[in-house]
């Protein structure tokens, strides 16, 4: 939200004016920029269309509930078999593929979610969701 020509400066003030408020992550759930964002509103707006803001994901033994952004991209997996959807606004429940036959790693399942921008997932590839 800062162009670089103002980011030394604004990074750190909207850093603070989150954390005066108790927020310590880079999402928030309005669709109100702060007030030191440099964004013009057309995008600022591109900004939140491309973010898995908002993403949940709910795993049970056979399936995931998700929600997400309109026209993200869900992968599930079940050990190497994998499959892709497209999701939109309203919650859905993905079954997880059935296993490649004599797959190792069948059993092992989770979720991945996509926009043109950012990714939130679960299992394994949680560990990418910390990296900056």
């Amino acid at each position: 939200m800062a162009t670089p020509a103002h980011a030394r400066t604004l990074i750190p003030e909207m850093w603070k004016a989150a954390r005066s408020r108790h927020i310590d992550s880079p999402d928030w759930p309005g669709t109100t920029p702060p007030g030191a964002c440099r964004l013009t509103p057309a995008d600022y707006r591109t900004l939140l269309a491309i973010r898995t803001t908002g993403t949940t994901v709910t795993l049970h033994p056979d399936h995931a509930r998700i929600t997400g952004p309109c026209g993200a991209i869900a992968v599930t997996w079940n050990g190497t078999a994998h499959t892709r959807h497209t999701i939109g606004n309203t919650p859905v429940a993905l079954p997880y593929p059935s296993p490649v036959p004599d797959d190792p790693s069948a059993g092992r399942t989770g979720v991945a979610v996509f926009t043109r921008g950012d990714r939130t997932a679960t299992g394994w590839g949680g560990v990418y969701n910390a990296l900056a």
